[in-house]
């Protein structure tokens, strides 16, 4: 009974809407939320999705095995990052977590996305679905630059004017603010006050605002016309006579 509710259409409509509305609550309150909390939230709604797609082992398989080796590096590495640069067990902690989000989102996306380009029909709760998925996107993104915010500091330039009140410690210990220039990078915006300048950054830097143009241009548009076409179809129904 349990597998069968987890497959059904109403389960997804409950998923991509829990899953929406704690996204949206870490964009606009992330800031007062400590950084575990955020990763767990994000872990959280991960593991919803993987659930569905693959059951409860697989989740467990690829978040727990993903964080435990991480972890497990950490202490055989005396808690040092790739950079050298020797961290504490709370940032080590942090760092696992991330490791986890970043490959728990990482395996969602792509069973998720290669069920939407199956899918001959959608309603809203796939729009909804994808248009989540974009944030996932970001998440990715984000968690990648926190790691190598932490493993090479100068991989930013913050600009002294646009980014006041903020520091490189900041961008290396608080989440929120890779989250905050990994959107700013996939929707091309480029304010200016994140600068990339390391290789490694700006290639993923570059990458991102290629893969989020190319989703919105090519995945959600798709899901927009089968929901469009789907709804086209029920109007001309619901127009012709009995």
């Amino acid at each position: 009974m349990k597998k069968v509710f987890l497959k059904s259409k109403k389960w997804e409509e409950y998923r991509h809407l829990i899953g929406g509305l704690i996204l949206l609550t870490l964009i606009f309150l992330g800031y007062i939320i400590p950084t575990i909390i955020t990763l767990t939230m994000m872990l959280f709604v991960s593991w919803m999705a993987i659930i569905s797609f693959t059951g409860f082992r697989t989740a467990l398989i690829v978040s727990g095995g993903s964080f435990l080796i991480r972890l497990a590096l950490f202490a055989l590495d005396k808690g040092k990052m790739v950079g050298g640069f020797s961290t504490g067990w709370m940032e080590s902690l942090e760092v696992s977590l991330e490791n986890c989000v970043l490959v728990s989102m990482v395996f969602g996306v792509v069973i998720w996305i290669r069920k939407i380009l199956h899918s001959k029909r959608a309603g809203f709760d796939e729009v909804l679905g994808a248009i989540n998925l974009y944030i996932w996107i970001a998440i990715i993104y984000a968690c990648l630059y926190s790691i190598i915010s932490r493993s090479a500091p100068d991989s930013f330039h913050l600009d002294a004017q646009l980014a006041s009140g903020t520091d490189i410690e900041q961008i290396k210990h608080n989440f929120n603010e890779v989250f905050y220039f990994s959107f700013i990078t996939q929707t091309t915006l480029g304010y200016g006050d994140i600068v990339p300048v390391g290789h490694l950054a700006r290639s993923l830097a570059i990458s991102q605002a290629i893969i989020g143009q190319f989703y919105v241009a090519v995945v959600l548009a798709y899901i927009l016309n089968l929901w469009i076409r789907d709804l086209g179809h029920h109007v001309d129904k619901a127009q012709t006579p009995e």
